[in-house]
């Protein structure tokens, strides 16, 4: 049995049911609420920007690798592996998709931090959070 719902007041009961209703052995995972849409949109407006704004270590870096550089200042375990044509590696593992609420506003304070501290102009951003 695989069961896969967002919490809700009117299911709880039924939920709370299910899992005593688990047979040893079971497998029960609970996760935080994702990111919303809203959020993701601001992490890639920002991410743009600074992309467009910044360079780290003398280059201009894609808002992808941003985005990567921000999840590991978050302690997001991130891996790497050789890339398949033998130039360079490719980041693997943790995705922002995997972020709770919390932890994409954490990411997108941070954006606005970093950002505002090395001289990003983030325009009207704020107010759109």
């Amino acid at each position: 049995m695989r069961i896969l719902r967002i919490i809700t007041e009117k299911n709880r009961a039924e939920l709370m049911h299910a899992v005593e209703l688990a047979p040893k052995g079971a497998y029960f995972q609970l996760i935080d609420a994702p990111r919303t849409l809203a959020q993701n949109r601001m992490m890639w407006r920002l991410l743009n920007r600074i992309a467009d704004q910044l360079e780290h270590c003398g280059e201009h870096w894609a808002p992808d690798d941003w985005k990567c550089a921000f999840l590991k200042a978050m302690g997001k375990k991130l891996r790497f592996m050789p890339a398949l044509d033998g130039d360079g590696v490719v980041a693997i593992g943790y995705h922002s998709s995997k972020l709770s609420r919390a932890e994409m506003s954490e990411m997108i304070e941070m954006m606005f931090e970093y950002g505002s501290r090395h001289g990003v102009e983030f325009d009207d951003d704020r107010r759109a959070a």
